[in-house]
């Protein structure tokens, strides 16, 4: 699902129940950066998944699928903040750091306990200016942004600091999730994936669950429907893209789509 933000340096501070796990993949229009101040999720960025802890921040690049599932427990608090690639080439040009690369090479870094509360001030008085208090706003903007990813870059420079993706501990099942990703066209079923790994159905099924917060057919039905998302305002037939997307048949896709996405694929379209 495609998410168009209209406001550059658009914020979004919220507290989010525990257990709440995002229906499908979506994207955006601009970079968005994600902190986590308190709680923990497991963040999904393309083929690659993360957990994030109180300290957690991520750099996520326009037109990136993602999506996040929060861990039981207490509520989580966690900080947005949308901006443009033309907001880091500013800086890029003042520090002569290719920055985007940078960022994309290390998408996930770690703040330490100590500088929680810098990093979420710094957001704050971003959001407060953005609601344009007077004509200084703007610049101040510009400041703090600068700082803040100035910090992140500093941070990035200790290895201490750079979080990887799931630890290999759990390279078994990433690798079944990037299976899913490259191959959800075809007929995949999780008999035939624990077979590929060599693991038996339960052992493939728990531990799916347990590292993704998904159930193994409904983490493939997810990555399907984003599929099937992205080419719904193209001119290829329900039944195409059903067939393309891995769907029995387009009555399958239709009943998935609709329960994930709130709309029949052909209103959908109309829609969008």
């Amino acid at each position: 699902m495609y998410h168009f933000i209209n406001d550059n340096f658009h914020t979004d501070i919220a507290t989010v129940p525990p257990s709440y796990k995002m229906k499908h993949f979506h994207e955006h229009n601009r970079w968005e950066l994600m902190f986590i101040y308190s709680g923990s999720c497991i963040l999904y960025v393309g083929d690659e998944i993360y957990m994030l802890n109180p300290g957690g921040l991520a750099l996520i690049p326009p037109d990136m699928a993602h999506m996040t599932t929060y861990l039981a427990g207490s509520d989580h608090t966690r900080y947005v903040l949308y901006f443009n690639n033309d907001d880091l080439k500013l800086i890029a040009d003042d520090s002569s750091l290719d920055i985007e690369s940078i960022f994309h090479k290390h998408p996930v870094v770690h703040i330490p306990e100590r500088r929680l509360d810098y990093i979420s001030s710094i957001i704050q008085k971003i959001s407060y200016e953005h609601n344009g208090v007077d004509s200084l706003s703007l610049s101040f903007i510009h400041s703090y942004f600068h700082e803040l990813i100035l910090f992140i870059l500093r941070c990035q420079m200790y290895e201490d600091n750079v979080i990887t993706k799931m630890d290999t501990g759990n390279e078994l099942i990433q690798k079944v999730i990037e299976y899913i990703i490259e191959n959800y066209h075809n007929d995949i079923t999780m008999a035939a994936t624990a077979e590929l790994f060599n693991m038996s159905e339960s052992s493939l099924s728990k531990k799916f669950k347990a590292f993704t917060g998904f159930r193994f057919r409904e983490y493939l039905i997810n990555v399907r429907t984003h599929a099937a998302d992205l080419l719904v305002n193209t001119s290829l037939s329900i039944t195409e893209i059903a067939d393309k997307c891995g769907f029995a048949d387009s009555n399958t896709m239709g009943g998935t789509f609709k329960k994930i996405m709130g709309e029949a694929p052909g209103s959908y379209r109309k829609s969008h």
